[in-house]
């Protein structure tokens, strides 16, 4: 993975928020939090996941899924709302297992490809 492709606008803001999980002191996941408002949708206090990552000799162990948990309880102890996200078509089935409604909403993003708008309420 090239970690420059994981750079995003706000990333520095103070309300945005990263995190990593790691084994044996190795980082093998992560996500970046956004206070970013939905283009699609008028959520109130929301946050944008970007860039989850699982490295792959490490997916489909349950690291995605921690860190999602993790997220989701940070953002409501902080009092979030919303969380919402641009998922690609490969993910979609992780994020519906997970309880994330597929708002229909689908686009290309760049050379990325097709992405659905996905969102749950906290």
């Amino acid at each position: 993975m090239n970690p420059s492709k994981c750079i995003y606008p706000g990333d520095d803001d103070n309300t945005s928020f990263h995190i990593g999980a790691y084994i044996d002191g190795v980082l093998v996941g992560g996500v970046s939090m956004i206070k970013n408002k939905c283009s699609y949708k008028d959520f109130p206090n929301c946050y944008q996941l970007r860039g989850l990552f699982v490295d792959f000799h490490h997916q489909k162990k349950g690291v995605g899924k921690m860190i999602i948990n993790k997220v989701e309880s940070l953002l409501k102890t902080k009092k979030v709302s919303y969380l919402w996200m641009n998922a690609r078509v490969k993910a979609l089935d992780f994020y519906l297992k997970l309880d994330y409604t597929n708002s229909e909403i689908t686009y290309n993003m760049n050379e990325i490809g097709l992405h659905h708008m996905l969102y749950k309420k906290l």
